[in-house]
């Protein structure tokens, strides 16, 4: 039950699955397959940048050793995220481009005594499992893209502090630490020869 609870895009996405097979007719989405093709390249193109700034955002300045691990850590987990999502948006356009290219039939000829068996079913399927899981992952994408931000922007500020600290350091070595002696008569008001 824990399982279903927290993974609950995959639970609705295989409801929605099951009920598109059983309700729809196999070719109801024939008229909108240039559409959901576009949605699902469009979903794929917003992925690829995020993918490619997740994959550079770890710069070493003011990094620990044990702060990089942590985040290399949470940003392979996000990638792997980015990866899984921009596979799902693959399987559904190749289930559009598959159930356009077979009229949406899929009749299978068996051998001698058996008749043929209608697969029609299987790639809408396919399509309805896997396009309402990518629907569903675009709430944790985006909020995915916030994390990379407020990361980003952590890592930037531990960069500030780390040269802040530096700088300090450095002035306080270049600083003489001898006590200033001041000249004797220093501060006493000198007056004019003509008073």
């Amino acid at each position: 039950m824990r399982f279903l609870v927290r993974r609950w895009d995959f639970f609705l996405s295989l409801v929605a699955s099951t009920a598109g097979v059983y309700f729809l007719p196999y070719n109801s989405v024939k008229n909108i397959t240039t559409e959901l093709m576009a949605f699902f390249s469009i979903q794929s193109a917003v992925i690829l940048p995020a993918m490619i700034f997740t994959a550079g955002i770890i710069k070493p300045d003011g990094l620990e050793l044990e702060d990089a691990k942590r985040y290399h850590k949470a940003l392979r987990r996000q990638m792997q995220f980015w990866v899984s999502l921009l596979c799902l948006d693959f399987i559904a356009v190749f289930s559009l481009i598959a159930g356009k290219a077979l009229d949406w039939n899929l009749v299978v000829v068996t051998w001698e005594g058996f008749g043929p068996v209608d697969l029609s079913w299987f790639i809408p399927s396919v399509l309805y499992f896997s396009g309402a899981l990518a629907v569903f992952r675009t709430i944790p994408f985006v909020k995915g893209v916030l994390s990379l931000l407020d990361l980003n922007s952590d890592m930037a500020m531990k960069a500030i502090t780390r040269r802040n600290q530096n700088e300090n350091a450095e002035k306080k070595a270049q600083a003489d630490p001898r006590e200033m002696i001041l000249p004797e008569g220093y501060g006493r008001v000198v007056k004019s020869g003509d008073e």
